[in-house]
């Protein structure tokens, strides 16, 4: 049976449609058709739907293989919107109820979802397809004219209702979520979940085109997204095992199966994990080394002079003192008699001290380390 949709274009937006037609047939109507049968029976049910800017427009297929229909009937509704909220003003129906309920019972046993392309839409039909993998259904994708197209056979069958919350928690189209609610409001259950095999509109030239949706392999769906953060960090690349993250200064870029849990999960991360290390960190260094170097001076004028040529950082939790090469001679001093000066200044500061011989690494190096053990990890949780 085919359940073709013939609905019309409001002055708004693509769904501020006042009206639309479904109708329900064995055979399928070509668009002329279509556009032909729903005019006629808007003009039957709704005597004022003959306004200039209300004119049918659009028409979408929906094959539904399990559904058989003996005879033509259809559902004419005029929608409202309210506040972003679609609302039913009026219904004409001639479907019978056993037709209802046998097209509401493959409802139950599916979920849909249509996404349109943006730089969002990859890591949310991935994401989709993991949540949908794991509560045990059949998916599969199709790549539509304006972005995907995800139909999934569930495993068992659910409510209406809780079919919609899993179309919400999945992040699907606002849009069709709220026409469905509206639907589900006025016992429409049967007309909610449906998603178009095929759709043809009339062009501003008064022609019809139209698109067929493709079947495309779920893996071949890589993400591809770009997000900012307040930090500058150093420009590298890290390969994960969902795919490559490069990051350049303020900018993240995700190439690969990232879900949109991923995304949100490593770029917080990020900004908890190294806003802190990379720059509140160095400002507390900063104040340790005045410490530092306050606490030599009551030893001594020379040891302050030392400490303060010195290049001072806090690295977990213990100061340490990275003493250039040309002053390397002056470390046991700065250390004390069987170690008395470094106690009386950790005594002053509340915190242990090492001193090194050596130099620190840039603190881009620091970063990039720092960084690459925190991806790694996410990606292993």
């Amino acid at each position: 049976m085919w359940h073709v949709m013939v609905y019309s274009q409001g002055l708004e937006s693509p769904y501020s449609r006042p009206y639309a037609v479904h109708l329900f047939t064995r055979e399928k109507p070509a668009p002329g058709e279509a556009f032909r049968l729903a005019d006629e029976i808007l003009t039957n049910a709704f005597p004022k739907w003959r306004r200039e800017e209300d004119r049918l427009v659009y028409v979408g297929y929906e094959n539904i293989p399990s559904v058989d229909a003996d005879n033509f009937y259809y559902v004419a509704t005029k929608l409202d919107v309210d506040n972003f909220e679609f609302k039913v003003e009026g219904i004409a129906s001639t479907v019978p109820q056993q037709l209802a309920s046998a097209i509401e019972e493959y409802r139950r046993k599916h979920v849909t979802l249509d996404y349109d392309d943006d730089e969002y839409t990859r890591a949310r039909v991935i994401d989709a397809l993991e949540y949908l993998t794991e509560l045990g259904c059949r998916t599969r994708v199709f790549r539509t004219q304006r972005g995907y197209h995800v139909r999934a056979e569930l495993p068992s069958p659910l409510s209406l209702e809780k079919i919609l919350e899993t179309r919400e928690k999945l992040e699907e189209d606002y849009a069709r979520i709220s026409v469905d609610k509206a639907y589900l409001q006025k016992q429409l259950g049967f007309l909610t979940n449906l998603l178009f095999n095929s759709k043809c509109w009339v062009t501003a030239n008064n022609t019809v085109e139209c698109y067929e949706e493709k079947e495309v392999d779920p893996l071949s769906i890589t993400t591809i997204r770009v997000e900012t953060i307040s930090i500058p960090l150093p420009q590298m690349r890290i390969e994960l095992p969902k795919g490559v993250v490069e990051i350049d200064e303020r900018r993240i870029k995700f190439i690969g199966r990232f879900t949109e849990k991923d995304v949100k999960a490593i770029t917080t991360s990020i900004e908890d994990n190294l806003w802190e290390y990379a720059y509140v960190r160095m400002r507390e260094d900063s104040d340790i080394k005045s410490k530092l170097v306050k606490a030599y001076g009551k030893i001594s004028s020379s040891l302050a002079r030392i400490a303060e040529k010195c290049d001072v950082r806090v690295e977990n939790g213990t100061v340490v003192i990275h003493v250039p090469e040309h002053l390397s001679e002056y470390v046991g001093r700065l250390i004390g008699k069987q170690g008395q000066n470094i106690r009386a200044v950790e005594g002053e500061l509340g915190m242990r001290i090492r001193i090194e011989r050596t130099s620190p690494p840039p603190e881009d190096v620091t970063i990039r380390k720092r960084l690459q053990e925190l991806l790694k990890n996410l990606a292993e949780g």
